[in-house]
């Protein structure tokens, strides 16, 4: 009789024991020549499974290559991969479990090779039954005559219709199969003892999974679940205590803590409670799902992470367009990354990604035809990125006269600070086809030109040494360059001088031609120069007779 420790080992150590030496050759291929070859290589293999589990010497490793040999007698191409493993251990047993309560056809009955190549045979179907055999129109199993796609997808449906059925006589009285077993042993955490001593209610089955395996998957997801949502808000409550700015490194706890729960819960389901069927599909594209998107947040954030770091490291103002740069850079990494996993992970549920994102990108066509300014101001920001007219806190002057200092480039707009502290926010496709005047640029400091007359008969020597004096003393004129002044006209009212002097800042203009108008006008009222306003003399002559 099977024995249930036996199978609790098989379930567990199937696909995973270390592949070590056999008595059979590790990669040779059950033969699918035929639908005869196929049929007999499922039976031959299928019983040998049963004798290495049932032997008094357990042998793992022929338990796991008998197994796999039979599961290659299966087309499993439809099933996603991250099912592939759980539905074709199910599948053999199921299927085993329907030929033993049925009278299979003479071999001689089932076509071989030479039937195939006389009839030309595709498709054969065990008599009596809807499962059949077809052969692989394409593919890496090409030619192969395996049981159907559609068989595998039916097989719980046609053990269910004759698991009430007795075994063939030919089996003895002795003989049990090993599905019912299969789907209600559990794993090594839980001892065989303790399921023996549960009242019989919580061995019966409920959709495939005895009550006791329903409770266990419901209290493991219910418990795992519950602590995640109490590292989130522990997370939350840490994060809310850290400083702005900082680089938060605490936020990874979370998605990595979710991904591994998620794991886990996966583990004791499949390992331990032993879930099965509809049920294990289920649990794993759901457990699958939620781990690719803790997983994408988690690559949110070290992308998040990774930008702050670079930014910090740099000391780049938040506000310049470097750390826009960088920012942006950093973000088309993690969308990439995101995309990667995404893509990996649909094509691991057997989901048709590539069609999906074929018509994701005829819809990004036509948002971009939408968007196409914002996709203009966008490359305006990277023209300026790589142009470099002017950066953050530069004083530059717009072709319809707006002056101010640049506190922002971004990769929409440029907000630009106007003396008048008036904040003007200026599209980067206008900006990058506009005049503008740089006034910060090539040199930070900016000349300052304060025109003055002085009347016919001034002493211009003293005019020039007075005004030198005063930019001399003024502490917002640099000393290199050296303050000049210059005799430009004589102007019909008053000889017309040029002071020319540098502030430090493009900024400090205003502030500085007012000084110095303020002390030329009191200096020269102190040491006697006129300042003349216009005039002009009108000469009246009498007109003779």
């Amino acid at each position: 009789m099977l024995r249930r420790a036996c199978l609790a080992l098989l379930l567990t150590l199937l696909l995973t024991a270390p592949v070590r030496a056999s008595n059979i050759f590790p990669l040779e291929p059950p033969d699918t020549s035929s639908p005869r070859a196929t049929l007999d290589s499922f039976i031959t293999y299928t019983d040998k499974l049963y004798a290495a589990a049932t032997a008094s010497k357990e042998d793992v490793v022929l338990e796991r290559e008998f197994m796999q040999r039979a599961e290659r007698c299966f087309d499993l191409g439809q099933v996603p991969p991250t099912l592939r493993d759980e539905v074709a251990v199910e599948s053999v047993l199921m299927l085993r479990e329907i030929f033993d309560r049925m009278d299979l056809p003479d071999m001689d009955d089932v076509p071989d090779k030479n039937g195939v190549r006389e009839n030309k045979t595709l498709v054969w179907r065990i008599p009596h039954t809807e499962i059949t055999i077809g052969r692989v129109p394409d593919g890496p199993r090409m030619g192969s005559f395996l049981f159907t796609a559609d068989t595998v997808d039916r097989l719980e449906e046609f053990y269910t219709e004759v698991k009430g059925l007795p075994y063939r006589s030919d089996k003895g009285p002795d003989y049990t199969g090993f599905y019912e077993q299969y789907i209600y042993s559990s794993g090594w955490m839980i001892p065989d003892g303790l399921l023996k001593k549960l009242p019989g209610w919580m061995l019966a089955g409920v959709h495939g999974q005895a009550v006791w395996q329903w409770i266990g998957l419901l209290a493991a997801i219910a418990v795992c679940g519950f602590s995640v949502w109490l590292v989130w808000k522990w997370n939350r409550r840490r994060l809310n205590r850290a400083g702005v700015g900082r680089i938060h490194l605490e936020r990874m706890i979370f998605p990595l803590y979710a991904m591994g729960t998620c794991t886990f819960i996966k583990y004791v389901a499949t390992a331990q409670i032993n879930i099965t069927g509809d049920i294990l599909r289920y649990l794993t594209v759901g457990l699958g799902v939620s781990f690719a998107v803790f997983a994408g947040v988690a690559i949110v954030y070290a992308g998040n992470i990774a930008m702050q770091a670079i930014i910090n490291s740099a000391r780049i103002n938040e506000d310049a367009l470097d750390a826009d740069v960088i920012k942006l850079l950093c973000r088309l990494v993690t969308f990439c990354l995101v995309f990667v996993l995404f893509y990996n992970v649909g094509s691991h549920f057997g989901i048709p990604v590539t069609a999906i994102f074929a018509s994701a990108g005829i819809a990004g066509v036509a948002v971009a035809l939408a968007a196409r300014e914002t996709l203009a101001n966008f490359f305006g920001g990277v023209s300026i990125f790589m142009d470099r007219p002017f950066r953050a806190g530069d004083y530059i002057v717009l072709d319809g006269g707006e002056r101010g200092e640049v506190k922002a480039v971004g990769m929409r707009s440029t907000r630009l600070l106007t003396r008048d502290d008036v904040m003007i926010s200026i599209p980067n496709s206008v900006i990058t086809n506009a005049k503008v005047v740089n006034q910060s640029l090539p040199q930070p400091s900016f000349r300052v030109r304060v025109k003055i007359g002085v009347a016919y008969g001034s002493d211009i020597d003293l005019v020039e040494s007075t005004l030198l004096d005063i930019a001399h003393a003024n502490s917002l004129a640099v000393a290199a360059p050296e303050p000049r002044v210059r005799f430009r006209a004589f102007g019909d009212s008053a000889l017309e001088f040029e002071l020319l002097c540098w502030a430090a800042r493009p900024h400090d203009r205003g502030r500085l031609i007012h000084l110095l108008c303020r002390e030329i006008y009191k200096t020269f009222n102190e040491k006697g120069i006129a300042i003349p306003f216009p005039q002009q003399d009108v000469h009246l002559h009498q007109a003779k007779d």
